[in-house]
């Protein structure tokens, strides 16, 4: 938990950091991306270099490439 992933979208070429945090401690807005969302759960134990493809809230697949991983109390 509380660990860091830098991403890409490979459709829009946008990147982003989330935190992987418990729901309760979720806040989109914030980057705390709850581990019981679709994209939360397919997080959970990427490395860089790995993609996931996921369908946002739109419906629309969307293919995410892992850039880097921080755990927790690192960075």
């Amino acid at each position: 938990m509380n660990s860091r992933i830098d991403f890409i979208d490979e459709g829009t070429g946008a990147r982003r950091t989330v935190q992987l945090v418990y729901p309760r401690d979720a806040d989109i807005a914030a980057g705390r991306v709850s581990i019981l969302t679709p994209i939360g759960a397919g997080l959970i134990g990427m490395t860089a270099g790995y993609s996931i493809r996921w369908p946002d809230r739109d419906g629309r697949d969307r293919l995410l490439r892992i850039v880097s991983v921080t755990p927790p109390g690192e960075g």
